[in-house]
């Protein structure tokens, strides 16, 4: 686990990426734990470290991969990042609300940008936070400016 810590604070460092911290190396350790106590032992082994490491970097892959297979921590901003998850759930959120006004559930991409200055999402993201969406499956893209809201029957 301090291997793995290490290698990404010394990989990953940056001045606008994501900050590897001490909270990273304790959360694997308190992973590392709980498997351990899911086979009833008391003590972790080497192979719980190695499948706490292993889901750490699929975790890390899943938003923070570039087009190289690098992890790009800068990523984490727009990817899946906690103000990337708030702007998206509250653009899910209003065009929830809008699309059961309006009894609509597909929305032309002008119309998505309209609803998220409604729920006050900068107009420079919003396209980014679409595709991300869209990528995670709310949002399902039928033609080149036009979306379906899936989790809205009308």
């Amino acid at each position: 686990l301090q291997e793995f810590y290490l290698e990404l604070r010394r990989d990953h460092q940056s001045h606008d990426g994501t900050p590897i911290t001490t909270r990273q190396l304790e959360s694997m350790v308190r992973l590392a734990e709980a498997r351990a106590k899911l086979e009833l032992r008391e003590e972790v082994t080497e192979l719980d470290a190695r499948d706490v490491v292993e889901l750490m970097k699929l975790s890390l892959v899943d938003t923070m991969m570039d087009e190289f297979g690098n992890l790009d921590l800068s990523r984490s901003h727009m990817g899946s990042g906690m103000s990337q998850r708030n702007a998206g759930k509250r653009l899910i959120s209003t065009l929830q609300r809008e699309g059961e006004r309006m009894c609509k559930n597909i929305f032309h991409v002008d119309e998505i940008k309209n609803i998220a200055r409604m729920a006050k999402i900068p107009g420079d993201k919003v396209y980014e936070l679409i595709c991300s969406l869209n990528n995670q499956g709310f949002l399902v893209k039928k033609s080149s400016k036009i979306y379906q809201l899936l989790s809205l029957d009308c």
